[in-house]
């Protein structure tokens, strides 16, 4: 069963959102090589070091992005496997963006 995003926040048991001036690891695309970007994440409230971000490839030349399928690579990263535990069934939300967006956004 997932759980409710919106309720453990409200409950104060995750931080939502990416936190500034946190160091999230850098990951690649296994497709461009490009660094890939952190656009979202959740954290546990007790320890910022227990997270679940997803990442998405910004770069405008990446093989994989389809405009017409709105499709791009993104990969979710658990910071450790009690994060995987706590977080794999706790949902997002994300928004779709432009291909244009992310690579003026999140250059």
């Amino acid at each position: 069963m997932k759980n409710n995003y919106y309720d453990l926040i409200n409950q104060g048991h995750i931080l939502g959102g990416l936190i500034d001036d946190f160091c999230y690891p850098e990951k690649i695309c296994p497709y461009c090589f490009k660094p890939l970007v952190p656009v979202q994440a959740i954290h546990w409230i007790e320890d910022k070091f227990q997270y679940k971000a997803l990442y998405f490839c910004s770069y405008a030349e990446c093989p994989v992005y389809d405009e017409g399928a709105k499709k791009a690579y993104a990969r979710i990263y658990y910071s450790s496997e009690q994060a995987y535990v706590e977080f794999s069934n706790v949902q997002m939300p994300v928004q779709r963006w432009e291909q244009a967006d992310v690579v003026s956004i999140y250059k």
